[in-house]
């Protein structure tokens, strides 16, 4: 199969999404954002696989679902191919989150362009030192440490979240450092837009949406949430699914358990409403190293909306939020210090000046034009393919 011609060197500012990456995530649709707030026209190849189940159990990685779901990539694999191959050749491919074997299938096709590889995170992190589904040096293990390896080894340039993520696949994973470039992901402004403070008075409502998964926290939020539930000063919702939500509600007191609002899940785009109808929305508290390393979204998520946010104190936190000036933050798995936290912002002017303080961070460092001139900068020398968009986004 002859690799498709590449674009005239007068118009090289067409990128293509390719692959099965996770086609309605966050971290896709803000890259598509990133792009055409660089005057690019974004093309996507896309077959779906991994999106077809939200909620990934344990058994999902497991070895028998792991060679089905090989299978049916190795199907899609020819789709994609052929649907590549029509397609005129683009400046850039982009592989994105759950794209690991997305980036190795490019390479392997030899497509002439540069392919830049946004991968949010390593299955390693996933599936081996966070969720501890495969214990490490176990034959799964060594294959997805390969697999992450090759992926990451298949890309031209690798976006990343935080510098200290960089650090990780610098260390852990034996990436040149040159190739990374951090994106600070930032918050869909389609979706999650500021909102002026609630009404002063009556309950506090907190609020926590996620998934179950190790990386929040969840044990740590529920535990405060317990602690506080009791008290008519504070409404507490909690949002989600995910492999971790049934044992850890039954792990309540069956009275903390009645007075909280247990809601199973919201379409992504009534999330802006949601987090609007509280006064503090929850972050991550997590104690596993992949939690240090990344700032979720719905860190931005808050932020853009305009409430104050209780998170983590971590590393790649600091990268962008300053605890006490932005953000109010506490250590991780401590479930006391989040209570504290919490009382602390029953104070109106306290919670009110934090919103505000983090609503203009969001406005100064990530609008839309400020995103897409940092991802011009994260894609370093592969930027220059996309010709004069990058200059006229600054």
């Amino acid at each position: 199969m002859t690799p498709p011609a590449e674009a005239p060197a007068a118009s090289p500012r067409r990128v293509c999404f390719f692959g099965t990456y996770a086609r309605n995530h966050t971290v896709t649709e803000l890259l598509r954002q990133g792009f055409a707030g660089l005057g690019c026209a974004v093309d996507e190849v896309h077959e779906a696989l991994w999106e077809r189940t939200r909620d990934k159990l344990p058994d999902y990685f497991g070895s028998a679902s792991v060679a089905r779901l090989g299978l049916r990539y190795g199907r899609l694999s020819f789709k994609l191919a052929g649907r590549a191959y029509a397609r005129r050749g683009p400046a850039l491919w982009v592989a994105g989150f759950n794209g690991q074997l997305d980036a190795v299938l490019l390479r392997l096709l030899r497509w002439r362009a540069p392919l830049v590889f946004a991968p949010l995170v390593s299955i390693t992190e996933t599936v081996v030192e966070d969720r501890a589904i495969h214990p490490p040096g176990s034959a799964l293990a060594r294959a997805v440490r390969l697999l992450d390896r090759l992926s990451l080894r298949s890309a031209d340039r690798i976006l990343i979240d935080t510098e200290a993520h960089r650090d990780y696949l610098v260390e852990r994973l034996g990436v040149e450092r040159a190739r990374i470039g951090t994106w600070y992901l930032g918050a869909d402004p389609r979706v999650f837009r500021p909102h002026p403070p609630r009404r002063r008075g009556g309950a506090l409502r907190v609020l926590f949406y996620g998934q179950f998964l190790p990386l929040h926290g969840v044990d740590t939020i529920l535990a405060a949430m317990a602690a506080l539930a009791t008290d008519p000063a504070y409404e507490m919702t909690v949002v989600g699914t995910g492999p971790e939500r049934r044992r850890a509600l039954a792990a309540l007191p069956r009275a903390a358990a009645d007075r909280l609002r247990l809601i199973e899940w919201v379409p992504y785009e009534q999330l802006g409403e949601l987090i609007a109808a509280a006064d503090v929305c929850l972050g991550t508290f997590g104690t596993s190293a992949k939690a240090a390393m990344v700032i979720p979204n719905k860190v931005y998520q808050a932020a853009a909306s305009g409430r104050a946010l209780i998170t983590a104190d971590t590393p790649a936190l600091r990268e962008v939020f300053t605890p006490g000036v932005d953000v109010a933050a506490c250590p991780s798995g401590d479930a006391e210090a989040l209570v504290t936290a919490i009382q602390a912002l029953r104070h109106d002017d306290e919670r009110e000046r934090l919103a505000a303080a983090a609503l203009r961070l969001m406005a100064e460092r990530f609008s839309s034009s400020a995103r897409a001139a940092a991802l011009a900068r994260a894609l370093g020398p592969l930027a220059g393919r996309l010709d004069g968009a990058t200059r006229s986004a600054g």
